[in-house]
């Protein structure tokens, strides 16, 4: 009887090539290989930062990783090439060129530390910082803690300006973080009801995390503003019309609902508002301050 010869394995590297033909023909190759950037992700950023990291999919040559806010976001932003380059080592290949952080529910803090003393006050802020996190991390969080805060002396110290979304300094205006955020559907729909609704922006939180609803606000007021000024032309147009002054009161009183986060307003609130809008209202006596 003539026995069927089968492929020779010839080894790990043999097992791997039957393995790859068998995965090509049934059409899963791509989705191992997706798969192993995120089984790797942990052996690339360490010990310390896979607990507070997850690597959640690949999307086309993009990875996308959770993180528990934006501090940790922009820190890991900040590292990003270096963490890409690692990957890609590992990996063997360019599969992954880009990483994207994302705010996601982890049940942990911030990064590892940069190498630098900090000074007494950075590092109460640091241990408030941490106090936040399960007893259990407590000691990971206080290091985490101590990184963020340096990351940001330091570009502080570079003279980055705030971030207009999330208030971190940042040479990009709106940070690297938050453009991506911005950019996200969902926080562009909630932006739209928030500029109908400014008391959804609690519930938010929830739904988007903190960086995308803070995201989401920032681009209602932009909008609303926008609306603003292009209502107080309309009323000087219309001769100060009663009607249309009412409609950009009503809507003022929504930015600044948004703007103050709370729902009653102070005459002292409104001198926040666009200048146009500001000058109209005043200019007609509406009782804002």
């Amino acid at each position: 009887m003539t026995r069927r010869s089968g492929p020779r394995l010839g080894g790990s590297r043999g097992l791997r090539d039957v393995l790859g033909t068998t995965l090509a023909k049934h059409r899963l190759q791509g989705g191992l290989a997706k798969a192993r950037s995120i089984v790797l992700w942990p052996e690339v950023v360490g010990t310390d930062l896979a607990k507070l990291t997850r690597a959640r999919s690949q999307q086309g040559n993009t990875l996308m990783i959770e993180v528990r806010d934006s501090s940790l976001a922009h820190f890991l932003t900040l590292q990003r090439p270096a963490f890409l380059k690692l990957l890609q080592e590992k990996l063997g290949d360019q599969s992954v060129t880009e990483l994207r952080f994302s705010v996601g529910r982890l049940n942990a803090h911030i990064p590892t530390p940069l190498p630098e003393a900090l000074p007494a006050p950075d590092r109460a802020r640091a241990r408030q910082l941490a106090q936040a996190a399960p007893e259990s991390l407590r000691s990971v969080a206080l290091k985490a803690a101590e990184a963020v805060t340096r990351a940001r002396r330091w570009r502080e110290q570079q003279g980055y300006a705030p971030c207009p979304v999330c208030g971190e300094p940042s040479r990009e205006q709106p940070c690297r973080a938050c453009r991506l955020t911005l950019a996200d559907p969902n926080v562009k729909r909630a932006a739209l009801r928030l500029a109908r609704e400014p008391g959804n922006l609690s519930a938010l939180s929830d739904m988007l995390g903190h960086s995308g609803a803070d995201a989401a606000r920032f681009l209602a007021l932009a909008e609303l503003a926008e609306r603003l000024d292009g209502l107080a032309l309309e009323c000087v147009q219309a001769g100060h019309d009663e009607h249309y002054r009412a409609y950009l009161k009503e809507q003022a009183t929504v930015y600044l609902k948004l703007h103050h986060r709370r729902t009653r307003l102070s005459k002292a609130d409104w001198n926040v508002l666009p200048e146009r809008a500001l000058a109209v209202l005043r200019a007609g006596q509406v009782g804002i301050g």
